[in-house]
């Protein structure tokens, strides 16, 4: 059962549903309780009249009892059930017949097993009222102490379980503490783990991939220096190169700064569809987007504005990048040669795209034909979304 953060005081509340030995020996120790008092009672009155009130009462507060520990089913809420139910039999038997007051040791310890708060505060004083007052009946009044003894005696009692529950109130509450500040830390730790290895990658790619990359198109612009110049392939090579470094260094960039990459969608869809000659547009209010959702996005741009400029011969490119309530899309559109989308010759680059949106939980379509052009879009879902940007 989960605790109401509350002052003071919290309402009737079951415990938790395990037994320790201390809770057998209670319960045994009722048991036995009732058996004494019940032998006690009837070996000095008869089975009539009172006396078969007081045995129906006895053996509803006991099947109560038994009902609550030994049963089947929702542990927390029979126990609660029971025990009330046991209570609330055994109250007029003390009084008729106090000499099952005895039971309200067990009986005390156990309802405070079951409660906590006001609730078992005011069901100890009931209890304890009702012994004292089936001990006044017993002495006509004549013995004060045999009832101011029982009765200081048990407010004495239900004021250390009282303090007691406020104690243990208090170091559940610690403890709720303690867990969410280890999980914080976990959770820091985890993300300083994260960024170290991000910049160890970062620091590794440029070293290695970064390096050899500008070293190779280094070679291949001064090959074009040469009088007779350099072939279309050598050409076509360091265009390639280019865009593959540039690229590099952006994907460093994201690895040193993950932040950026979420921060900037709309400057980097924009910088993409510049460099390959599209227009660009953004619908809705911009604003900042998780970092997993721009690099997808990113990266479907990407791979749709390479195929439009090597397969398409489009006169016209588009880029839209819209930003939904929940979401955020993008098209990239061209009034080039087409496809036929419903074929089976989709490429890696396709199957892709496919796949980044749709393991974010968003989807992507292609609607294409020949001479008809072709319109790539995609939308995810934004589920922890930044502040406006």
């Amino acid at each position: 059962m989960t605790e109401t953060k509350r002052p003071g005081y919290r309402t009737a509340e079951p415990l938790p549903v395990r037994r320790s030995g201390v809770d057998r020996a209670v319960d045994l120790g009722f048991a036995v309780l009732l058996l004494v008092c019940g032998l006690r009672y009837f070996s000095r009155h008869e089975l009539a009249g009172e006396g078969i009130l007081v045995l129906l009462l006895a053996i509803g507060t006991g099947a109560s009892y038994a009902a609550a520990v030994l049963g089947r089913g929702s542990v927390g809420t029979r126990q609660s059930a029971g025990l009330l139910l046991a209570t609330a039999f055994w109250l007029p038997l003390t009084i008729i017949a106090p000499s099952f007051g005895w039971c309200a040791f067990a009986l005390f310890v156990a309802v405070h097993r079951v409660l906590r708060g006001r609730a078992a505060l005011w069901l100890s004083a009931v209890i304890v009222i009702a012994v004292s007052l089936g001990l006044l009946i017993m002495s006509n009044g004549q013995d004060p102490g045999l009832v101011l003894g029982p009765f200081f005696g048990g407010l004495v009692l239900a004021s250390a379980y009282a303090a007691l529950d406020r104690a243990l109130s208090e170091q559940r509450r610690l403890n709720r503490e303690l867990l969410e500040a280890r999980e914080r830390l976990a959770r820091s730790e985890r993300e300083a783990g994260a960024l170290a290895e991000r910049g160890r990658v970062a620091s590794e790619l440029h070293d290695t991939v970064v390096q050899r990359t500008a070293s190779a198109l280094l070679l291949l612009e001064t090959d074009g220096l040469r009088p007779e110049g350099s072939s279309s392939s050598v050409e076509e090579a360091r265009e390639t190169l280019r865009e593959a470094l540039v690229e590099t260094r952006q994907l460093l960039h994201g690895l040193a700064d993950p932040r950026e990459t979420a921060a900037s969608l709309t400057s980097a869809l924009s910088a993409q569809a510049t460099a390959s000659g599209a227009g660009f547009e953004v619908v809705g209010d911009e604003r900042s987007v998780p970092e997993a959702v721009a690099h997808a996005l990113q990266r479907i741009v990407q791979e749709a504005l390479i195929n439009a400029r090597k397969h398409a011969a489009a006169g016209t490119v588009r880029v839209t990048l819209t930003y939904f309530a929940g979401e955020v899309g993008v098209d990239v559109s061209d009034d080039g040669r087409g496809f036929d989308s419903g074929g089976d010759g989709d490429g890696f680059g396709l199957r892709a795209m496919t796949w980044r949106a749709e393991s974010l939980g968003g989807t992507l379509t292609i609607e294409s034909g020949p001479g008809r052009g072709t319109v790539v879009a995609a939308i995810l879902p934004t589920p922890d979304e930044g502040a406006p940007s």
